[in-house]
């Protein structure tokens, strides 16, 4: 049965970009946004023209004054502008907030010639304002659609940054489908009231969440989905996406919430079909940049499982080294040391040792002489070079460090840090000591 629409659609952010907005990835800011849309030039042009036109407080807030934006826009008369500046004040209004703390009016003073100079009344706008206003503009007008596109993701990036999120980009595939996952549970909760809001009820909730699915995964609403991706008749299908597909879900989601809100859409079949088309475009640009559909990436374990491994990680992050050293099952007996390719694993027995180390830091001279206990030396390795005073085992060890701007090596890839003199393991190696040491988690 083919359940895609041939109907080509377009998305205000592109998938990458809605990654970002949702967890902070680093992908190359809005150069390429609506890159179909807008030729190369003109994208440079707006992107450099909006950031020249932002101005600081003497607290450092950054914001935009309104008289400044309105050109940027697209809009000639200012008065037309500032129709659009009541809608977006009255969008913030529907999301509960007080207009007053992002549209500051003021008066300013202009030059008229001559050195003369007179009041004129402006708006200082904050970077939710402007999104705000752009959100409400004229979809027709190229800058408005441009605009669209920058100030919604540069205001959630500045959220994050403000509320201490996390580095999305430091974390393993686990953690991100940890953190994703909660992340849909919170989201959901928005969506649901500003779908109550907009006249869902609660019985009208199985079918509204749904046509969002449906939209998204080319017609297959929850039981389709689960069979096509041959999951249990109860499996939660949330529970077993990986990062990718739970990014695409939770802009979905978002972006549904905000659609309801900032459009006042009412009436429960109206509500649907909302979801449903903004599925339908999050699924339109991920056909457009990787072809891959949500329906086809790889089904992932079981959340709870990664839920209950991170807890019992956040737990031995927590103990002494002694009660670290116990909680890894699988750590080779100090007794026994274990056979290994030491130009392959070397690194990760290294990691072993910082994991139960205080503060997890190691001085490259302890790493040479702790690893023994854990790993089997041959004769060959405990030799002495004939040019050097160390062994071809040590010079292995001390490569850990001196080869650190190598793509394998472990520093590079931020399982650990350099230190004077030393290593310290990261969150990231301490998740992968736990991975590759306790299998069967």
């Amino acid at each position: 049965m083919n359940t895609e629409k041939e109907d080509s659609v377009s998305f205000g952010l592109d998938f990458e970009e809605a990654i970002a907005r949702i967890a902070q990835t680093d992908p190359d800011e809005v150069t390429a946004l609506v890159a179909s849309d807008l030729p190369e030039d003109t994208i440079d042009t707006l992107l450099s023209a909006f950031e020249a036109a932002a101005q600081e407080t003497e607290t450092g807030n950054q914001f935009w004054t309104a008289r400044e934006l309105a050109p940027l826009l697209g809009y000639a008369d200012y008065r037309n502008f500032l129709s659009i500046v009541e809608k977006a004040k009255a969008a913030c209004r529907q999301m509960r907030l007080n207009p007053d703390d992002h549209f500051v009016d003021v008066t300013d003073m202009i030059e008229i010639g001559k050195g003369g100079k007179r009041e004129v009344e402006n708006i200082h706008l904050d970077r939710y304002a402007c999104y705000l206003i752009a959100q409400n503009g004229d979809p027709r007008k190229r800058p408005i659609s441009f605009a669209q596109n920058y100030f919604a993701i540069q205001t959630r990036r500045q959220e994050l940054a403000d509320e201490g999120d996390v580095d999305f980009g430091t974390l393993t595939e686990n953690q991100k489908r940890l953190y994703l996952r909660n992340q849909v549970v919170e989201q959901n909760k928005l969506l649901a009231s500003a779908a109550m809001s907009a006249g869902v009820q609660n019985r009208d909730f199985g079918k509204f969440h749904n046509r969002g699915y449906q939209g998204l995964y080319g017609g297959r609403g929850v039981d389709e989905i689960r069979s096509y991706k041959q999951l249990p008749q109860k499996a939660q299908i949330l529970d077993h996406m990986g990062s990718t597909e739970l990014a695409a879900n939770l802009f979905r989601i978002t972006q549904t919430e905000e659609k309801l809100r900032s459009k006042g859409i009412q009436g429960k079949e109206a509500a649907c079909d909302a979801h449903y088309e903004v599925g339908q475009k999050v699924r339109q640009t991920m056909r457009e940049l990787s072809g891959i559909l949500p329906e086809d990436l790889p089904v992932a374990e079981d959340v709870k499982k990664i839920a209950a491994q991170e807890r019992k990680q956040q737990r031995l992050r927590g103990a002494t080294p002694i009660e670290r050293a116990a909680q890894l099952p699988a750590k080779p007996d100090v007794s026994q040391p274990v056979e290994i390719d030491l130009r392959a694993d070397l690194w990760k027995y290294a990691l072993l040792i910082m994991s139960v180390r205080p503060n997890g830091e190691i001085s490259t001279t302890d790493l040479i002489n702790e690893m023994p206990n854990y790993v089997n030396l041959s004769e060959e390795h405990t030799a002495a070079n004939a040019s050097r005073k160390d062994s071809k085992f040590s010079q292995l060890v001390r490569n850990l460090k001196s080869h650190k701007t190598a793509k394998t090596n472990l520093i590079y890839q931020g399982y650990a840090e350099d230190i004077r003199g030393g290593f310290k393991i990261t969150p990231k190696g301490m998740a992968y000591v736990m991975e590759y040491f306790t299998p069967g988690l």
